[in-house]
């Protein structure tokens, strides 16, 4: 826990993320200002008050850069995704444009702590099949608009944060637990599996972590982290094939597994799909996806303290949250 009270600052309060950052904050006896676009969802805000919104665009400085008067620290969270090619352009601009804006534009302010929000898509993944760590080459041969966008933004975090500025990257993995309203693409594999819907899950597996923790973790690489330095905030248990991830929601929700033969379909048509010929994988605004999202998360335990929560109480609360609200 951060010490001593500070003003806070973060970009895409009302997310899944940002809300359960601004929670944890808040409950430390922080100061938190958040920025939320003009007609987005707040659900996750009603029953936090003592947010002071900023409503306005992060490409659009003027409607927010006053509000980073004051503040001690930035957490850098909002981000659009898509694999619509409409919408790639305003995408890629947010992801990649929106980063420089508010990070030089906070520098500016004298904020003096930041920390900047990627993605574990960012990592590389060891060809001989072992765990990825933060040290890991990027070699996804055809990434998507979303995570080539991603890359582009954390690359003007770690020049500026070489240059001097206190800006320190996360990584967070797949997320687990309440409020996803989106839902993310987290989400959305965990209402396919309670609506029976197919799964789309990476066959060599995905790290799963709960937002909780992934929150204290973003909150402890303010306080601990070293500029510069790239944090994956993962589960040292998190690491789940399709089959474990199916387990864990079955044991969450109550619901049975899907029954053995439809899971030979589901892998079924993966290797169909696999065998698409190079160019129309190339003209997919989707990319090649990877074969695998599994880490290492030994960096941000080991230095910041990240803590390990477990994993089917957070799916549990995720699936309890979608039967509140409706969705499931």
């Amino acid at each position: 826990m951060i010490s001593t009270s500070m003003r806070i600052f973060i970009t895409g309060v009302n997310s899944f993320l940002g809300a359960h950052l601004a929670r944890q904050l808040l409950d430390q006896g922080h100061a938190v200002r958040g920025l939320i676009r003009a007609g987005s969802n707040d659900v996750l805000l009603q029953e936090m008050p003592a947010v002071e919104r900023v409503v306005g665009d992060l490409l659009q400085p003027e409607t927010w850069r006053d509000a980073l008067a004051g503040c001690d620290a930035l957490f850098h969270v909002a981000a659009s995704y898509t694999h619509d090619p409409d919408r790639i352009p305003h995408m890629e601009a947010v992801n990649v444009e929106g980063t420089r804006l508010v990070l030089e534009a906070a520098l500016a302010a004298g904020v003096e702590r930041i920390v900047h929000t990627s993605t574990i898509g960012t990592i590389g993944q060891p060809e001989d099949g072992s765990l990825a760590t933060e040290e890991t080459p990027f070699n996804l041969p055809n990434p998507s608009a979303y995570v080539l966008s991603k890359r582009a933004g954390e690359q003007i975090a770690l020049e500026l944060a070489a240059a001097g500025a206190p800006i320190v990257v996360v990584h967070p993995t797949a997320m687990l637990g309440p409020g996803d309203w989106r839902p993310t693409a987290s989400g959305q594999k965990v209402l396919a599996f309670l609506h029976d819907r197919p799964l789309r899950y990476l066959p060599g597996g995905i790290n799963w972590t709960p937002v909780e923790d992934v929150a204290a973790g973003m909150v402890l690489a303010l306080e601990r982290g070293k500029p510069g330095r790239r944090y994956i905030l993962g589960h040292r248990q998190g690491n789940l094939s399709e089959a474990q991830f199916v387990d864990l929601l079955a044991r969450a929700s109550g619901k049975p597994a899907p029954r053995p033969r439809e899971a030979r379909w589901k892998r079924q048509l993966r290797r169909l799909l696999k065998t698409a010929p190079p160019a129309a994988q190339q003209s997919s605004p989707r990319g090649t996806s990877p074969q695998r999202l599994t880490c290492n998360p030994a960096r941000a335990i080991e230095e910041l303290g990240m803590p390990q929560s477990d994993l089917l109480a957070a799916a549990r609360r995720e699936v309890l949250w979608y039967r509140k609200m409706g969705m499931w």
